[in-house]
């Protein structure tokens, strides 16, 4: 190879080194956000599924008091 290819080359492989290096870090900080924001569905589930036995508590509790009644 020549000099011109092979400083070509070099040139060439760090754009690439740095490209896949910056996606490495996008990546990085997309799985924090995954995980953050299943850690928040796993919040809602929890509220929408303490909120559901909450409800059926209470209408039960009114049905036997209208029907006790």
């Amino acid at each position: 190879m020549d000099k011109v290819t092979t400083n070509g080359w070099i040139e060439y492989k760090q754009r690439i080194f740095f490209q896949l290096e910056q996606l490495a870090e996008r990546m990085e900080k997309i799985e924090d956000k995954l995980d953050k924001l299943r850690e928040d569905v796993l919040i809602l589930k929890t509220k929408a599924w303490l909120f559901g036995i909450l409800g059926g508590v209470i209408v039960t509790a009114l049905s036997q008091f209208i029907i006790g009644a």
